[in-house]
C-alpha cells in the first residue's frame, strides 16, 4: 500500500524526470537515421486497416517485430500528425510511467531482499533507485531518440509483468498470472528483448525465497516455482521459433569473431556498462568494434579480464556474507544485458549502446544505494557528508541528462560527436554517418 509520502515521492521524481529531458519537447525526427524508415516511412503508421494489422502482427517489418510499438505510433500519428513534438511527448510519458512502476516493483521486493529494513529505509532505497532510473544520462538515447520508443515501451510491459508476479506470488490468485501472460506478450510485441522475462522473473523468485528447502532434481522438477514458468517458456519458446521463422535474433557463426575474442567482448562491454552506470562520460550514439574481423585484440583488452575477475570477487563475496540485496542487483543487472554482451554471436552494430542498459541500470542502482548505505553506517567520519556528496551526484546526472537530452536535437548534431572518432581511426566517415544504424 503506498502512503502520502509515497505519492509525494513519486510526484518528486516525475517532476524531476521531466525537467531534464525538458529539451525533448524541440528536438526533431532523427530524419537521416532510423526514424525514417521506422516511423516517417511507415506504412502501417499511417494506415491502420484490418489487413494492415493482421500483417504487421503476423510479419517482421524490415527485420524487427514491434506491432504494438507502430501502433502506438499509428495512434499520435491520428491525434497530432507527424508532430515531433507530440512524439517525444508520448516517449517521456511512457518513461515517467516506467519510473513509477520501477517505485512500485522495487518497494515491494526491498522488504524480503532485507527484512530487517524499517519503512523508512525501503522508501528511500526505492526512491533512489527509482531517481537513478528516471534521470541518468544513460536513459537519453532511449528517452530522445523516437526509434527506441519500442525500449521505453517494452520495459513498461516487463515491469507491469513482474509487478503481476510479485502480487502471482503473494496471493497465487491466477488473475495476476494471466496478467502476466498478458503484458508478456504485448512486450515481445513491442521488442523482441522481452523473451527473457522468464528468466527474470527466477530472480524474483529467489528474492521471495521460493528455492529454499529443495530437494532431488525429481523434487525441483515438481516444484511449483517450476511449474509456474512453464506456460512462459512455451511462449518464450514461440516467441523465438516465430523469430527464427523470420530469419531475426539467430545466433550466427558465419563472419564472426571467433570466441575467444568474443569472451573479451563481453568482459569489455560489462565494465563499461558499470562505469557508465557511475560515471557516464563520454556518451556517444554509436561505439565501435575495436577491430576488424580476423585482427588480433587490442592488449588493453587483457584489462577486462582484470576488472572481471574483481568484480565478481566483489558479488562472490557478497554471496558469502548472504547479500541477496547486491546479489539481486548485480544478477538483474547481467540478466537484462545477457543477449548483449556479444558472447553470443548475434548480429550487432555497435559493441555497447546506452539504449541497452535502460532495464540493466535498476541493479546498478540497488548495488550503488547499497554502497552509499553502507559507508553511511560505517564510517562515522564522512556520515555527515555523504547526503551532500550525493546531493552533489544527482546534481550532475541531472545536468548531464538535459544537456545530453539537446544533443538527440537532430541526425547532425547526434552524430557530430563521434566524427572525430572516425577521423581517429580513418574509417570512411561519410557512408558510416549516412546510413541507417538499426535499433537493435
Amino acid at each position: 500500500m503506498l502512503c502520502k509520502r509515497d505519492y509525494f515521492l513519486l510526484i518528486f521524481i516525475v517532476f524531476i524526470a521531466l525537467i531534464v529531458f525538458f529539451p525533448t519537447f524541440f528536438n526533431s525526427f532523427q530524419n537521416n537515421w532510423d526514424d525514417a524508415w521506422i516511423l516517417l516511412e511507415n506504412p502501417f503508421v499511417t494506415d491502420i486497416s484490418l489487413e494492415n494489422l493482421n500483417y504487421h502482427f503476423t510479419h517482421f517489418y524490415t527485420g524487427q517485430y514491434s506491432p504494438v510499438n507502430t501502433m502506438v505510433y499509428a495512434i499520435v500519428y491520428r491525434l497530432f500528425g507527424y508532430n515531433a513534438m507530440a512524439f517525444h511527448t508520448t516517449c517521456l510519458i511512457i518513461h515517467c510511467m516506467n519510473s513509477i512502476m520501477v517505485y512500485l516493483v522495487f518497494k515491494n521486493l526491498l522488504n524480503v531482499l532485507n527484512p530487517k529494513f524499517t519503512k523508512k529505509n525501503i522508501r528511500i532505497y526505492t526512491f533512489i533507485v527509482a531517481l537513478v532510473f528516471a534521470i541518468h544520462p544513460l536513459q537519453v538515447e532511449s528517452v530522445a531518440w523516437i526509434s527506441a520508443s519500442k525500449i521505453l515501451l517494452y520495459s513498461f510491459f516487463v515491469l507491469l509483468s513482474i509487478h503481476c508476479y510479485i502480487l502471482y506470488i503473494k496471493t497465487s490468485k491466477i488473475g495476476y498470472y494471466i496478467g502476466v501472460m498478458v503484458f508478456y506478450a504485448l512486450g515481445f510485441g513491442s521488442k523482441e528483448q522481452a523473451i527473457i522475462l522468464p528468466i527474470v522473473l527466477f530472480l524474483f523468485d529467489y528474492a521471495y525465497n521460493r528455492f529454499e528447502d529443495l530437494g532431488s532434481f525429481h523434487d525441483l522438477l515438481n516444484k511449483k516455482v517450476i511449474l509456474d514458468k512453464t506456460p512462459l517458456f512455451l511462449m518464450a519458446f514461440f516467441f523465438w521459433y516465430f523469430s527464427s521463422a523470420n530469419n531475426t535474433g539467430l545466433v550466427t557463426m558465419e563472419n564472426t569473431y571467433p570466441f575467444y575474442q568474443r569472451l573479451f567482448f563481453g568482459m569489455h562491454s560489462m565494465s563499461e556498462y558499470i562505469f557508465r552506470s557511475i560515471a557516464p562520460v563520454k556518451l556517444y550514439y554509436y561505439y565501435f568494434f575495436p577491430m576488424i574481423i580476423g585482427n588480433p585484440l587490442p592488449w588493453y583488452y587483457w584489462g577486462y579480464m582484470v576488472i572481471t575477475f574483481i568484480v565478481f570477487g566483489f558479488i562472490w563475496k557478497q554471496y558469502k556474507k548472504k547479500n541477496k540485496l547486491v546479489l539481486f542487483g548485480f544478477l538483474f543487472f547481467m540478466v537484462n544485458i545477457v543477449l548483449v554482451l556479444h558472447i553470443l554471436p548475434m548480429p550487432r552494430q555497435t559493441i555497447t549502446a546506452d539504449r541497452y542498459m535502460y532495464l540493466g541500470i535498476i541493479g546498478l542502482s540497488i548495488i550503488l544505494v547499497w554502497f552509499l548505505d553502507h559507508l553511511n553506517n560505517n564510517f562515522k567520519k564522512i556520515k555527515k557528508i555523504v547526503p551532500f556528496v550525493v546531493s552533489v551526484y544527482f546534481l550532475g546526472l541531472g545536468v548531464h541528462t538535459f544537456i545530453r537530452t539537446k544533443e538527440w536535437k537532430n541526425s547532425e548534431l547526434i552524430k557530430s560527436n563521434v566524427k572525430e572518432i572516425i577521423d581517429k581511426r580513418k574509417i570512411a566517415g561519410k557512408s558510416l554517418l549516412d546510413n541507417p544504424i538499426a535499433d537493435e
